[in-house]
């Protein structure tokens, strides 16, 4: 036994996933030129298992099958088995995901690859039992039967492995056209496109599992701020934020949501929380407050700043990658109550106002908590019951709500929590940032600002101080994780960055922001836009790694794609430097992206975002910087989506002006001229609802 475990090399990782593999039985080797070589120089097939720390199903699968010692012993003999954290190399996994889906239509986590000492793959699936259920192969079976034709059916394994490679380097969205007319179908046009699979009752689209897509819900609020979605269309819209704000997908005693519903209802949720659908999540809950301001968006807002805050940054001001479905080896443990755990929780509340054991019936009902319970033995897990919403709708109903979920928390303060991987992820964590501006741009209610203002000062700093490791003529280096001292220079960070770089920006008037996007934008177009494809990772490294350098095509994956991301800052960079060059650079690349997020809009959200809008529409509003002081012109913010930049002066002037791509429109003096021409007569809810 010492014998085996003594050559899992993964004990001096700083990565939690690999730190949780570094006792299995299985030799594991990080992903690195000693263990390709190794499989090379043996002349054995490499099993690459790619995972993260707070993935519920790759803890099963070591449980079961990496921990087993005749399992291990066949794998040590006939295999090279690296182990990849997907959040330190999201390459490696973005390119066998694409293989995954090629072999079995599907892809997740745990990915198991299988592939030829050169790194190609000639078969890839996900997690597979330790034995056989259900028609399911067992992780045995498939290995023996991959070793067996790795040996003896070398010419189909090599006609696997090249079908594939080749298939991947194609891309794997088709090419056909959309037919439209105009430069974009009308957001109407989208949303009657996409409602056959509006699920009217529960919200959402498609069956379960259910993912909130929420950059489709953030442009879907967008063009119903603009009006140009029908009040029927809209009215679905705010049903579906209901629906999954009311259900048990949002932690409703701390904040932050969970990564998805397995049902339809979104009530039983995969419990892990990940950092990037908390971005999301405040993008999408800050613009729908000016559209739709209901305390359950205002209380979503508070409590999952709250939540970050308390439980999701690190020591260096750094935004942590995620919290595990499972504690104390149960998934949704940690979430969970019994009947009369809920009601000792009621009872313990300490509230000289209200009793909560004395309302406990109503609070149940309110919670949909019942002796059967919803979930695993007999136990609830936490939502509200939309069908009695006008009743906890009121002043009192909600204050009640309000203390009930504080009691849920204070119980829960007693268990043992999940794990929380405490790694940073560049590209998570200014996607983060961008969400707090948001915040800061959108939510009226000042509170919610000053907490997020609060949040954004700290971890502005730690961009900085975690991610980036230094500056030259060819505009920052980023560090993609703080557990890797290097890494390649990936899509989604310099992307990422410069978004946050262009928002920071248009809230804090300072011009080094300004050129910070510029730099890295000027990079970007450089190394990851190659004719009308975007590339994953900077074409100085296409010969570092045996894998080849991948397109990014236009759709969300677990993330807004940064592709799509790419297309919008590009179109806006182009009228806030008055610069048609810019979308000149990438009109092939927004060409393709319309017919591949035309074909699937509900996982193209951002873009939507990006391509909505006529390059007409677009306009830089150009303001005496002293205005960021004045809660007035605050307080306009809300009205400026982002078809809309914000550019400032410094001259000491109080002149405005605003500009499209070819000429300056309007112009004037004074904040007050500024708002009285700008402000429509009604608010933007009520002109949206007027629209419509």
């Amino acid at each position: 036994m010492t014998q085996n475990t003594t050559y899992n090399r993964l004990s001096d990782e700083k990565s939690a996933y690999l730190l949780q593999h570094k006792d299995n039985l299985i030799h594991w080797f990080s992903y690195g030129p000693e263990a390709i070589q190794r499989a090379k120089d043996e002349n054995k097939p490499i099993f690459l298992s790619v995972g993260y720390s707070t993935c519920h199903w790759c803890h099963v699968m070591a449980a079961e099958s990496f921990g087993d010692q005749e399992t291990a012993d066949f794998m040590n003999e006939n295999f090279i088995n690296i182990k990849v954290d997907k959040e330190e190399l999201p390459d490696v996994d973005n390119y066998y995901q694409q293989a995954c889906h090629l072999f079995t239509q599907s892809g997740g986590w745990p990915l198991s690859a299988f592939l030829l000492p050169d790194m190609r793959p000639f078969f890839v699936g996900t997690y597979f039992p330790k034995n056989a259920v259900e028609g399911q192969t067992s992780f045995k079976e498939l290995t023996s039967e991959l070793l067996r034709a790795f040996k003896e059916e070398k010419e189909q394994i090599e006609t696997n492995a090249t079908n594939v490679t080749e298939a991947i380097a194609k891309g794997l969205v088709p090419k056909d056209k959309v037919e439209y007319q105009g430069h974009f179908p009308p957001p109407a046009a989208v949303m009657d496109a996409v409602k056959q699979f509006a699920d009217e009752k529960n919200g959402g689209y498609g069956q379960s599992p259910k993912f909130p897509q929420f950059s489709f819900y953030e442009w879907a609020i967008e063009q119903m701020l603009e009006g140009m979605i029908q009040k029927d269309q809209g009215e679905h819209i705010i049903l579906s934020l209901e629906k999954m704000l009311m259900g048990g997908v949002y932690d409703h005693a701390r904040g932050g949501i969970h990564r998805y519903s397995t049902d339809e209802k979104w009530l039983i949720p995969h419990f892990e929380k990940m950092i990037y659908d908390q971005a999301g999540l405040l993008r999408l809950l800050s613009k729908a407050s000016v559209l739709y301001p209901s305390p359950i968006i205002f209380d979503s807002l508070i409590q999952t700043l709250d939540f970050l805050e308390a439980e999701m940054l690190g020591e260096s001001a750094h935004f942590l990658t995620a919290q595990d479905a499972d504690s104390e080896g149960v998934e949704g443990l940690y979430h969970t109550f019994t009947i009369e755990e809920f009601e000792d929780a009621l009872k313990n509340y300490e509230d000289e106002t209200e009793s909560l054991i004395d309302n406990s019936e109503t609070i149940k009902k309110w919670f949909n908590i019942t002796k059967e319970g919803n979930f695993d033995k007999g136990l609830n897990v936490i939502s509200l019951n939309y069908d009695l919403r006008s009743d906890f709708f009121t002043q009192d109903g909600w204050n009640t709500i309000r203390k009930a979920k504080k009691a849920i928390q204070n119980e829960r303060k007693m268990r043992v929590p999940p794990m929380t991987d405490n790694k940073g992820v560049a590209s998570w964590n200014f996607m983060m940032v961008s969400a707090l501006v948001d915040v800061m741009q959108y939510c009226q209610i000042d509170i919610i600002r000053q907490k997020a203002s609060s949040l954004f000062n700290t971890t502005l700093e730690g961009l900085y101080t975690n991610f980036l490791v230094s500056k030259d003529e060819q505009g920052m280096k980023i560090r993609h994780s703080t557990t890797r001292g290097a890494s390649l220079p990936y899509l989604e960070d310099y992307v990422n960055f410069a978004e946050t770089q262009l928002r920071v920006y248009e809230v804090t008037g300072n011009p080094v922001f300004k050129q910070n996007f510029q730099d890295t934008l000027e990079y970007i177009l450089k190394e990851f836009v190659d004719g009308d494809k975007v590339l994953t990772r900077a074409k100085a490294t296409n010969d570092h790694e045996l894998y080849p350098n991948q397109s990014v095509n236009s759709m969300d994956q677990s993330y807004k794609s940064p592709a799509s991301t790419l297309i919008h800052i590009i179109r806006r960079a182009a009228v806030l430097f008055g610069d048609r060059e810019y979308l000149d650079k990438v009109k092939d690349i927004q060409e393709d992206f319309i017919h591949e997020s035309l074909k699937n809009p509900l996982n193209c959200g951002e873009a939507l975002r990006a391509l909505s809008y006529p390059d007409t529409a677009y306009r830089v509003v150009k303001l005496p910087v002293e205005w960021l002081e004045n809660s007035k012109f605050i307080n306009f913010m809300p009205y400026f989506l982002s078809r809309f930049v914000l550019d400032y002066t410094r001259d000491g002037e109080d002149k405005w002006e605003i500009c499209n791509l070819n000429e300056c429109e309007i112009a004037g003096t004074g904040l007050e001229e500024f708002i009285e021409t700008l402000r429509p007569t009604t608010s933007p809810e009520e002109e949206a609802k007027d629209s419509e």
